[in-house]
Order: C-alpha cells, then sequence, then structure tokens
C-alpha cells in the first residue's frame, strides 16, 4: 500500500506549484492532526455512503484549492477515495522528504495540550529549526510522556521507557 500511497503522493507534488506546496503541506498536516481523521477515514471506507457523497465531502476538505479539487477527482474517479487520510498524513512527509524538511514525529498518548505543543514547539525551533515541521501521533498504548523522533535520532521521555530502565535496575 506504501507504494500506492507513494504514486499518489508523488502526483499530487509534481502537480503543484512550488509556492503552492508548504501551503497543501500545512493543510494536510492540520487535517492529520485533527482528532476527528478517525472519523473520516470510516466515512471514506463506508461502502453505503455514495461516491459523490465521498467526492462532495473531499472537496469541502480541500476548501475551493482547484488543483486539490483536480487531485480528489483523480482520487473519485480511481476508486480510491478510501485512501485519502492516509494519503494527508504520507503527503506531508513525502512533501518534507522532496524539500529535505523532515518532520520531527512526537508521540504522545492523547491529544496533547496547547502547553504542550508550545514547549514542544520551542524545543524543535531552538535544536532543529524555526521551520522544522512538527507532526503529532497518538499511541494509546503509551502511558504517559512524549518521544520525539527526528531522522535518525529519538528522545524517549516517556513513562514506559522509565520504567523499562527501572525494571532492567531492579532485576540485574
Amino acid at each position: 500500500m506504501n507504494r500506492l500511497l507513494e504514486v499518489y503522493s508523488k502526483g499530487l507534488y509534481d502537480s503543484l506549484n512550488i509556492e503552492s506546496i508548504a501551503g497543501v503541506v500545512q493543510h494536510f498536516q492540520n487535517i492529520s492532526n485533527d482528532t476527528s481523521v478517525d472519523g473520516l477515514a470510516g466515512f471514506f471506507k463506508n461502502k453505503t455512503v455514495q461516491k459523490d457523497e465521498k467526492l462532495k465531502a473531499a472537496i469541502e476538505l480541500v476548501e475551493g484549492d482547484s488543483d486539490l479539487e483536480a487531485f480528489m477527482n483523480t482520487l473519485a474517479n480511481n476508486g480510491r477515495l478510501d485512501l485519502l487520510p492516509t494519503i494527508f498524513s504520507f503527503f506531508v512527509d513525502y512533501a518534507s522528504r522532496r524539500q529535505d524538511n523532515v518532520p520531527v514525529k512526537v508521540t504522545v498518548n492523547e491529544e496533547p495540550s496547547e502547553e504542550i505543543k508550545n514547549k514542544v514547539s520551542l524545543f524543535v525551533s531552538q535544536r532543529m529549526g524555526h521551520n522544522t515541521p512538527i507532526k503529532y501521533e497518538i499511541n494509546k498504548t503509551l502511558l504517559g510522556g512524549v518521544v520525539l523522533k527526528y531522522k535518525d535520532n529519538e528522545i524517549d521521555l516517556s513513562v514506559d521507557n522509565k520504567l523499562d530502565g527501572l525494571n532492567s535496575v531492579l532485576t540485574n
């Protein structure tokens, strides 16, 4: 499936003007970070929802951008609107790689508060640059804390990591 996501992301990326790529990345990132994206996935995968209803919803998501509307029409014509929520997230990563602007992936166990987002933004801007994008991922199995991944580096400030460290100290 990643190959299919890459094909669509490459097609979209190549069809956009250089000036509009940053806006599309930001827009897709906002949609991906929205907690209601899980509902979107269910909506677009629902076989009882008509294709034209799905297309109408997809076009509403792109807020009148003609390039993105054409992309949504392509997905609809190919019967691939079910991939849309996944494409949003994949495209953000793809475009960042193409622009050599890899995002920091921040994993938390629930939707982060504004205070946490501000602290993470400050940390990232001080250490990796002001324009480094941040992508939040929610992992319900994480007990608490934060895990930051950037390129080949990982900062694990999770409760899980602390418990693993304590466990290894106690068993040795």
